[in-house]
């Protein structure tokens, strides 16, 4: 069952899809006319979801899911992953992308999780670089308090500053 996303609690359990680049306002409509009726449809062993969605940033798309009614399975994670497969192929774009994403002034920017070094080394990246924490959250209050963190404070990079930071 689809519910708005502000009536979804902060323990509710929630799935971060990063898209490989920003959505024009067409494309975010897509994505709210699609998912609308797939999150209303959700179940779990025939069990509805109480759960909503919502794209932030133009860049990510979030699932909320309140694990009080019900909680999701393994079948219904995997429908849920279908849903952002089929948009992908109808939009050309990529939502399992897996780079870091940080913010450049206004702009979201992105380098691979494998130059976590080299972005610290280069400058590309600084102590105050709000960086994007989608691998660590778990639930809307996560989302809400630890999804954009500064660099130095996020899991992923804050050890490449230990000899940059005086």
């Amino acid at each position: 069952m689809y519910v708005d996303f502000n009536k979804i609690p902060q323990d509710a359990r929630i799935w971060v899809y990063q898209a490989n680049r920003q959505l024009t306002a067409d494309e975010i409509n897509t994505v709210e006319n699609y998912l609308k009726p797939a999150v209303n449809q959700w179940a779990a062993h025939g069990a509805a979801l109480l759960a909503s969605a919502k794209v932030l940033h133009n860049r990510f798309v979030i699932i909320a899911l309140d694990q009080n009614m019900n909680a999701a399975s393994g079948c219904s994670i995997d429908a849920s992953t279908r849903w952002f497969k089929e948009l992908g192929d109808a939009l050309n774009i990529d939502f399992f992308d897996r780079s870091q994403a940080y913010l450049d002034g206004n702009e979201i920017k992105t380098f691979s999780v494998f130059q976590y070094k080299k972005a610290v080394e280069s400058g590309l990246v600084s102590p105050e670089t709000i960086i994007f924490n989608n691998t660590t959250l778990s639930t809307l209050g996560d989302l809400n308090s630890k999804w954009q963190v500064k660099a130095i404070d996020a899991p992923t990079l804050k050890r490449f500053f230990v000899n940059t930071v005086a």
